[in-house]
């Protein structure tokens, strides 16, 4: 077969009379070794070149997104602290990614739009990281510019506009909320204050990038839980404003090897540390919601709350899983005494709202839920979490389920109840562990990089995602990958570019526009 290849048209002279040489030569080593070791080496040298190709593609993507050609997170920026009066002290993390954030939105000639993610274990802050950064931005450096906070639910979405006022109150008459199930009256009144620029900080889910919501002058976009938006989602959300700034917000730690490839176009922000006084959530694994049904006891009598989740609303034929409606019969006869009551995506939002207002209040010993309770929910005196079925959920949707306790000062508990003796490993991986940067490199080993793409991308395929390689040479790939598109001459340059083209497929074009 290699006797059929046109060497001097597929690895032009330029290229085969370069210190890459060595890629026609791995090739050819490759359908015709010698050795076990030649294989070996050879195989090692493709799989760098295929990280080589996918990182330029990731450098000329963040071209095109902010107009320069630049490496991701080349420049070191100050810590910054808030200049509004809070509760409490921000911590050095808050403070770190808050610098690196605010020194992106600094107005500059020819400077390019921000383009960043900040990574943060459930619980680190990043909220009112983000609050400070609109503020500063809508306030201090471009005044009367718009910024949008987008959630993934209700729920979280009314939370962050509660949060913001409560925080900051001077600014609260600037802010609005805008979603699927706010009343008509309202939701007009929300869209006139946003077309015409008297709000400046606007909250909202999916609807705000709905057709009939029109912004004045949309420059900053905050995307929380960013892995549940999709990519035309975002765009749509972009396409609002005029080259906007962008920070997505995510609770799901991605392990930095990935970082530099799905996310390798974006500077990366990460809070490493929890405010003080947050006390570790505690994991145990239990066989049976009977098991755990001392736990409960001994938390209500404490008088603190607890959450049950179930992966069902209702009982299924087809699986073998608790249900929220058998969770709840359940609790009936065996805590008689207890107050609950049943939280899903089925309800309005006027309910969901009722019951977990009762639920913060304290009128409610319980909420047994679905995954509705996965973001966001922040209620300290709950001190407990159990988890239907866990085997049946993923290590991050677990840790950001966990993360709804232990936000208060008390300790608290999170009991995984799974009944398939096969994923106990699995399970004691997330029980071993509060960190949620530790657990996704676990998450990692067990799944593989392939599964991971759809953080962001969804169906992506390119060869660098079939090999396995050490961070450090994809830190290598990225470097090199910038050095032939800066410095090497413009034959080899477009030579380059031309397999990197070929290397997506035909996934290439949506890629390069955020995809």
């Amino acid at each position: 077969m290699l006797d059929r290849i046109d060497w001097a048209n597929s690895f032009p002279a330029a290229v085969r009379e370069s210190s890459f040489k060595v890629i026609a030569a791995a090739l050819e080593t490759i359908h015709r070794p010698t050795s076990d070791e030649e294989l070996k080496k050879a195989k090692h040298t493709m799989a760098f070149f295929d990280q080589v190709l996918f990182q330029m593609g990731v450098l000329k993507r963040r071209e095109n997104v902010s107009g320069f050609l630049t490496l991701p997170d080349s420049v070191t920026s100050p810590p910054a602290d808030s200049p509004y009066p809070l509760p409490f002290r921000l911590t050095g993390g808050q403070k770190q990614a808050l610098g690196e954030i605010s020194a992106d939105l600094q107005p500059g000639i020819d400077k390019p739009p921000m383009n960043r993610l900040l990574q943060g274990d459930v619980g680190s802050g990043k909220t009112l990281v983000a609050f400070l950064a609109m503020i500063q931005f809508a306030i201090e450096l471009s005044p009367g510019s718009q910024c949008v906070f987008m959630a993934p639910t209700e729920i979280l979405a009314r939370q962050h506009l509660q949060s913001f006022s409560r925080f900051f109150p001077q600014f609260a008459h600037l802010a609005v909320i805008i979603t699927g199930s706010i009343k008509a009256t309202q939701r007009r009144q929300a869209n006139d204050a946003v077309a015409g620029g008297e709000a400046l900080f606007i909250f909202g889910t999916h609807a705000l990038f709905q057709e009939q919501t029109k912004f004045k002058s949309l420059a900053f976009c905050i995307i929380d839980e960013q892995q549940r938006f999709g990519v035309n989602h975002r765009r749509q959300l972009f396409n609002k404003g005029i080259n906007p700034h962008q920070l997505l917000l995510s609770a799901t730690p991605i392990p930095r090897t990935l970082s530099l490839t799905i996310f390798g176009d974006m500077d990366t922000s990460i809070i490493n540390e929890l405010p003080p006084g947050r006390q570790p959530v505690s994991t145990i694994i239990n066989s049976s919601f009977r098991e755990a049904l001392p736990f409960i006891e001994a938390t209500l009598h404490q008088k603190n709350q607890v959450y049950i989740v179930c992966p069902l609303i209702e009982a299924s034929e087809n699986k073998d899983w608790t249900s929220v409606e058998e969770a709840a019969e359940r609790v009936s006869d065996l805590l008689p005494q207890a107050s609950w009551a049943c939280l899903t995506g089925n309800q309005s939002w006027d309910e969901k709202e009722r019951i977990m207002l009762e639920f913060k209040a304290g009128r409610l010993d319980m909420v047994i839920a679905t995954t509705v309770v996965e973001v966001g929910v922040d209620n300290p005196r709950a001190t407990l979490m159990l988890i239907e079925n866990a085997n049946c959920f993923g290590l991050s949707q677990l840790h950001q389920l966990r993360g709804r306790v232990g936000r208060g000062t008390d300790a608290s508990t999170c009991i995984l109840v799974s009944h398939a003796a096969g994923d106990s490993e699995r399970l004691a991986v997330l029980a071993s562990t509060c960190d949620g940067f530790e657990l996704s490199l676990e998450d990692l080993k067990m799944r593989g990089p392939g599964d991971l793409v759809g953080t962001r991308q969804s169906g992506l395929s390119h060869p660098c995602f079939s090999h396995r390689i050490p961070q450090k040479l994809v830190e290598n790939a990225r470097i090199r990958a910038f050095e032939i598109l800066t410095t090497e001459t413009t034959e080899i340059r477009d030579w380059f570019y031309e397999q990197m083209v070929k290397s997506f497929g035909e996934s290439y074009k949506t890629f390069m526009e955020g995809g």
